[in-house]
C-alpha cells in the first residue's frame, strides 16, 4: 500500500487455484513489487488481474501483469486506456515527477464487461459489480465467503477523495448500494482497509458536500462564494483527512453538477 509516489491500494486474494490481484499501483517498479509480495507467500499462478477503474494509480503497473492474459475491467475502462486518451492521461502523471513513471507503457485491460461479472476462482466467487461515481468506469467487488468488499476509489479513507471525474449524485447511490450488502470488512482504493465506519465517513462527506454546496446554488452564489462558505465549514470537519488542498476542486464539481439541474 504505500510505496513510491501515490498511496493506491493493491490487493491479492490466494485461492486454491491461483491469485486474483485487483489494481496494479502506479508504475512498473511498483507492480513488480506486488509480484514479489505475491510469490513471498505462494508461487501459485496469477489468474486474473482487475482495474476498479482508469485511473493511472491502479493501472499504471498493468503491463507487468500482461502475462497473466487476463486484465479485466469496465468497458469505459478500456475506452479511458485506448489510444489517444490513454497518452494523454500518462503525460499528466508524468508531470507528477513519480519515479519510474517513465517505464510505463499503457496496458488497457483485454476483457471487459457492462453490468456485472461473476468469476469463480477456487473456493471464492467474486462478484465485480459496475457502479460509476468516482470516474464512470467504476466496479467494486463483493467476495460474500470473506465479507468483504474491495471498494476502489469509491472509497477513500481518511484522505479527501480525487473528484475530476466524479458525479457526486451517482457515486452516492453506489455507496448506498455497497451498504446494503452484508459485508465487514471495506478495503478502499487509498487509506487502510476497515469496518462499515470507512464506508459511512465517506458517504457523509459526499453528502455534506452535496448538501452545502445546493444551498449556495439556490441562493444564487458563484462558484467562488460557494467555495469561500463551504471551503471553510468541510476543511474545521475533516481536518484529520489528508489532500484537504483538494477541497476547492471537488466544490467545483458538485457546484457543476447541481447548476444544470
Amino acid at each position: 500500500t504505500h510505496g513510491e509516489g501515490i498511496d493506491s491500494n493493491t490487493t491479492f486474494l490466494i485461492t486454491k487455484e491461483g491469485v486474483i490481484v485487483v489494481d496494479t499501483r502506479v508504475t512498473p517498479a511498483e507492480a513488480r513489487l506486488v509480484k514479489e509480495e505475491v510469490r513471498k507467500q505462494t508461487q501459485q499462478p496469477i489468474l486474473y488481474t482487475i482495474n476498479t477503474h482508469y485511473h493511472g494509480d491502479h493501472t499504471f503497473g498493468n503491463q507487468v501483469f500482461k502475462d497473466t492474459h487476463t486484465i479485466i475491467a469496465h468497458e469505459n475502462v478500456r475506452k479511458a486506456l485506448e489510444y489517444e486518451s490513454g497518452k494523454e492521461h500518462l503525460e499528466f502523471f508524468k508531470t507528477l515527477k513519480i519515479p519510474g513513471m517513465e517505464e510505463t507503457v499503457v496496458t488497457p485491460p483485454n476483457m471487459v464487461f457492462k453490468e456485472k461479472m461473476h468469476v469463480w476462482a477456487g473456493e471464492y466467487h467474486l462478484q465485480l459489480i459496475h457502479m460509476p461515481g468516482h470516474t464512470d468506469g467504476d466496479l467494486f467487488i463483493y467476495i460474500e465467503a470473506l465479507k468483504t468488499i474491495i471498494a476502489g476509489d469509491l472509497i477513500f479513507n481518511g484522505k479527501i477523495p480525487y473528484m475530476g471525474d466524479a458525479y457526486v449524485d451517482d457515486w452516492i447511490k453506489a455507496l448506498d448500494y455497497i451498504g446494503d450488502l452484508d459485508a465487514e470488512i471495506y478495503i478502499p482504493g487509498h487509506g487502510d482497509p476497515g469496518g462499515k465506519p470507512v464506508l459511512i465517513a465517506m458517504r457523509h462527506y459526499l453528502i455534506d458536500l452535496r448538501r452545502r454546496v445546493k444551498v449556495q446554488i439556490e441562493e444564487g452564489s458563484s462558484l467562488k462564494e460557494t467555495q469561500d462558505v463551504v471551503r471553510p465549514i468541510l476543511q474545521e470537519k475533516y481536518k484529520n483527512w489528508k489532500k484537504l488542498e483538494w477541497l476547492d476542486a471537488n466544490i467545483e464539481r458538485a457546484y457543476k453538477e447541481f447548476s444544470v439541474k
